[in-house]
């Protein structure tokens, strides 16, 4: 009865703080021009996310240093929606999600809010314009955050291979790129909180609702400049960084 009670509250208090914070963004957002609407979107982003958590009493712990520099490309796992609330609260951050994303209950419009740069992965032909966007995203001083293991993973098995196109977007200007490991910890004998494999959204989120507490834990490692590195020379050093980082701070060797 408990956690019944748990979920429908945290339901109603989140429907509210949907609503609230959706009627504001439109309003703020009125006579802006494309670039000034994505800087906004992003800082909004921050603002939701951190709200949501605050009603879910997930807890982020940062460990390392948050670069000064706004314009750069965060690299990080990736265990599922949850890393979508997380990361956007950690600074004010735009998303690379794919398309099928915006059709998610919920989670597809808040994604949407934030003016991301959706990825086609059945459309080659528009992987140029993706990488323009990611390039012009760092320009306008807006942290980039994205995902190349290409899918979610329950966070036990290491990290899976890199795809290296994005790592192309801060070829040209030398962007710094920040290597992140996210890793969440729940009451013993809880729900893995990940998202991951063949899972259905809708009962994964109802169960997750009933946890007590998550923590999410950061794990960033010193920003990498592209210096004469081609996009699969970078994602080949940074994943190997995030492998030892990994390592380090779950215990967990990479399984094959």
């Amino acid at each position: 009865m408990l956690i019944f009670l748990r979920k429908t509250g945290r339901i109603l208090r989140l429907i509210g703080w949907f609503l609230y914070r959706a009627a504001g963004a439109h309003v703020r957002r009125l006579g802006k021009n494309p670039d000034d609407r994505i800087r906004l979107a992003a800082r909004e982003a921050r603002d939701w996310a951190r709200g949501i958590l605050k009603i879910l009493n997930i807890q982020v712990h940062v460990h390392g240093e948050i670069p000064q520099s706004q314009g750069v490309l965060i690299v990080s796992n990736h265990l599922g929606y949850l890393d979508i609330l997380v990361h956007a609260s950690l600074m004010g951050v735009r998303f690379a999600p794919k398309q099928e994303i915006r059709s998610w209950p919920f989670l597809g419009w808040y994604v949407g809010l934030s003016c991301p740069v959706w990825i086609d992965r059945k459309s080659p032909a528009k992987s140029r314009r993706t990488l323009e966007e990611f390039e012009k995203t760092m320009r306008l001083g807006i942290p980039l955050i994205v995902y190349p293991e290409g899918t979610s993973t329950d966070g036990l098995h290491g990290l899976r291979p890199f795809k290296s196109t994005p790592f192309e977007a801060v070829i040209k200007d030398r962007r710094p790129l920040l290597p992140m490991i996210t890793t969440y910890r729940v009451p013993a004998g809880s729900m893995n909180p990940a998202w991951f494999g063949d899972q259905e959204l809708l009962p994964h989120l109802w169960e997750l609702l009933g946890l007590e507490r998550i923590q999410a834990d950061l794990y960033l490692s010193a920003p990498i400049r592209p210096e004469g590195s081609d996009r699969k020379e970078l994602a080949a050093k940074t994943r190997e960084i995030m492998l030892q980082s990994y390592r380090e701070h779950t215990g967990i060797g990479e399984v094959e």
